[in-house]
């Protein structure tokens, strides 16, 4: 969040009307690379700032997109086993957004293929 050019307002989350289930799922465009880190970026700062809008109107509707249309996360995230820093939280992301890889330390070693290969 060090980044001057990102306030937690500068790039608000979608609104769940632009996507066709009210959440992001399979079914919807690509993000590009650029839009995506974009996107982590203002959700640290909305969550350093103490203003995240992550569940605010998640609903159970939600959910079953998800569950029916599947998933589309917009990155990859490899973060630390410590369930003092969820990593959804950290970045203000909906479930579905952010396919989380967790570990101790995070480390990816080249020697254990199960992490590189979930990514």
């Amino acid at each position: 969040a060090g980044d001057k050019s990102v306030s937690p307002k500068s790039m608000p989350r979608k609104a769940s009307s632009e996507y066709k289930y009210g959440v992001r799922t399979a079914l919807d465009a690509r993000v590009p690379a650029k839009e995506a880190l974009r996107t982590l970026k203002n959700g640290n700062a909305r969550f350093v700032n103490g203003i995240p809008r992550m569940l605010k109107n998640w609903e159970s509707q939600n959910f079953a997109a998800l569950a029916s249309y599947g998933q589309a996360p917009i990155a990859s995230v490899l973060g630390c086993a410590d369930s003092r820093a969820p990593i959804e939280l950290l970045f203000d992301a909906p479930p579905g957004e952010l396919f989380v890889l967790r570990n101790a330390g995070n480390t990816l070693s080249n020697a254990e293929g199960s992490m590189v290969g979930s990514l």
